[in-house]
């Protein structure tokens, strides 16, 4: 990974924009959805930015001491954009030189935006039309009320760190909250619904949690072979015991935050103990291996814990190759034209 992914306060701040031309128009369109101070130097402005309020059209022709102060520099002048480049990184200023990432220093993904949820789906510059497929692909996913729905998630902040304490039991809170039918009920405009499902949250928080196991069985290292519920297990996970054979791409796709626990080997031997400890705190534990193990699950049934197994998907048979004679009055004809 050559460029970190951060997002960046831009709220008051100067961003200063270095043409007119609809190439500067395409960046400030972007720009104008957060609470950037927009300042542009150009000889002559498009009709658009030059009719748009929150633009400053702070100078026609440049000089570098115009950047000073800027959080943020583009340059949309080809005949400007190495000095703009250059005169940037003099003054420790992230810049982008549009169409030109050889000399910026930050370049903008494809961003798809359901504000406050925003996801950038970016190629490092070296395939900006997959990037765009991915977005129209995400994009068509999520709901437009998905930022009303964190909307009102931040709302609920308050009441929750009052009345839930932190860990894995506000982690599950929010979990059912987007996740959930109280998602559904708020994307539907079912208010009713929605009030009345946050206030069953709730209830069911103040109920001592339940810990549980889940035995996700791995028919192949391939994790693109991974089922979605295997995958949703995961992503819920607060304990991953898992096989040290497991491919590192399959962990991957698990919760950050989750407690990863190697096992069959000399950091942990007992996979059974190690179940029952966590489910028995009340945490959800994945236990993930090539196959499910019939004494784990007896052991976590015997103890009255909860448990389900995930099965997997089998590594696919390589495709059979079928050979077809082919008559001899034709075959160089065949080889002559392959040739």
């Amino acid at each position: 990974m050559r460029y970190f992914p951060i997002f960046i306060d831009l709220q008051d701040r100067p961003v200063t924009v270095v043409g007119g031309t609809e190439e500067a128009l395409r960046k400030v369109r972007l720009l104008l959805k957060t609470g950037a101070v927009l300042n542009i130097i150009a000889p002559a402005l498009h009709e658009e930015l030059a009719a748009e309020p929150r633009v400053n059209w702070i100078a026609k022709g440049y000089h570098a001491g115009l950047l000073d102060g800027a959080a943020l520099v583009y340059s949309a002048d080809a005949d400007l954009n190495e000095r703009v480049a250059e005169d940037a990184k003099a003054l420790g200023i992230p810049v982008n030189a549009v169409d030109n990432p050889d000399i910026s220093t930050f370049i903008v993904p494809s961003i798809v935006d359901r504000d406050p949820v925003v996801v950038a789906i970016g190629t490092e510059g070296t395939a900006p039309i997959l990037g765009q497929g991915l977005r129209a692909r995400i994009d068509a996913m999520l709901p437009q009320a998905l930022g009303d729905l964190a909307t009102a998630a931040a709302g609920l902040r308050h009441r929750v760190a009052e009345a839930i304490p932190p860990g894995n039991r506000r982690r599950s809170f929010w979990y059912r909250f987007f996740f959930g039918d109280v998602r559904e009920a708020f994307i539907a405009g079912e208010s009713c619904s929605y009030l009345a499902g946050v206030e069953n949250l709730f209830s069911a928080d103040a109920q001592a949690p339940q810990g549980r196991v889940a035995f996700v069985s791995l028919g192949s290292e391939d994790p693109e072979l991974l089922t979605i519920k295997a995958q949703r297990k995961l992503q819920e996970a607060d304990v991953i015991v898992h096989d040290r054979a497991v491919p590192q791409a399959v962990l991957e796709l698990a919760r950050r935050d989750a407690v990863r626990m190697p096992v069959k080997g000399e950091l942990y031997d007992g996979a059974t103990d190690l179940l029952l400890a966590e489910a028995k705190a009340g945490k959800l534990v994945v236990r993930l291996s090539s196959d499910v193990s019939l004494e784990e699950t007896v052991s976590v049934a015997a103890e009255g814990i909860a448990f389900e197994t995930v099965p997997s998907v089998p590594q696919p048979k390589p495709a059979e190759v079928i050979a077809f004679p082919v008559r001899e009055d034709i075959r160089e004809d065949i080889l002559r034209a392959a040739s």
